[in-house]
């Protein structure tokens, strides 16, 4: 967020969506429930799904915390209970024709975990080089799917469960698909 009225219209627009349908609240409730007027709104957004976009690209980055090798399925789940503490605003956005902010939400947050421990793996493990680009899109995807199913079948399996089958993938798989080469099995490697 870049300022206090971007914030706040932000949080109106947040709160809009616990109650109603995303298409079906206004430029006009988002104003008056800011208590800004019109002009300052598209001085800061195109259109009210811009301003839920910046909303929920704000959250994404606040739900996940530092990444490790040892924590990051935890980060994982953290998404699942965000989304289980807010399910009628996410109701609201998937019912909505802006459900593909609530795809891109979700990735977003995958996306950051996976940047980040790559990050920490690159500083932490140095029986690895990752010189190669990620092949994350496989996973990314994946996880991805993960939590959207699991919310468009009523979130009745246990997060942890489906969090679980995710992190039990070994290591040198989750390292290759990172963009990691163990030291040893690198051939002729120069620096």
């Amino acid at each position: 967020m870049k300022s206090y009225t971007e914030l706040k219209m932000c949080e109106s627009m947040s709160r809009l969506t616990e109650k109603e349908l995303c298409d079906d609240i206004t430029v006009k409730d988002i104003v008056k429930a800011s208590q800004v007027n019109r002009q300052t709104f598209y001085y800061h957004f195109e259109d009210k799904y811009d301003c839920l976009r910046a909303y929920l690209d704000n959250q994404s980055q606040k739900i996940i915390n530092d990444v490790t090798i040892k924590n990051w399925s935890e980060c994982y789940l953290h998404i699942f209970r965000y989304i289980d503490v807010h399910p009628t605003f996410f109701y609201h956005i998937d019912k909505s024709s802006a459900s593909s902010l609530f795809n891109d939400f979700v990735l977003e947050a995958i996306v950051t975990i996976l940047q980040r421990l790559i990050s920490s793996l690159k500083e932490k493990c140095l029986d690895y080089i990752f010189d190669k680009t990620p092949n994350i899109q496989v996973i990314k995807y994946g996880m991805q799917g993960i939590v959207l199913s699991w919310f468009r079948g009523g979130m009745r399996e246990n997060p942890e469960f489906l969090v679980k089958d995710i992190a039990e993938i070994d290591r040198e798989t989750l390292m290759h698909m990172l963009g990691g080469t163990r030291v040893e099995n690198v051939s002729n490697y120069n620096p």
